[in-house]
């Protein structure tokens, strides 16, 4: 399992990766959200959050055609963190920490 912290105009988010799955969470979110394979009600979450998650967010989570078979053509956990992070610094995110539980 892979553990990324990111900020993005000062709000800190993190992605995890395990199992070839990529959830999200955030301060707001404390419950992961599958992010990769998309969690079927992921747009419907972030309606029904009364703004209490920006409708921004449903933006910078699509993923366009060449972006998902880069995805799926990743074969370790490793090169899934490594799509994430470049696709985070992007979209502005900085990361503050990487974890990899499997180094222990």
């Amino acid at each position: 399992m892979i553990n990324i912290v990111f900020t993005i105009n000062r709000e800190i988010f993190r992605i995890t990766i395990n199992n070839k799955e990529i959830y999200y969470t955030d301060r707001r979110w404390k419950k992961e959200i599958r992010l990769i394979p998309k969690d079927e009600k992921f747009i419907y979450k972030i309606r029904m959050s009364r703004n209490k998650i920006p409708q921004r967010f449903i933006s910078l989570f699509e993923l366009t055609k060449e972006e998902e078979a880069e995805y799926s053509a990743a074969k370790t956990e490793q090169d899934l963190a490594d799509i994430c992070i470049k696709d985070a610094r992007k979209k502005g995110a900085i990361v503050v920490k990487v974890e990899n539980d499997d180094d222990k």
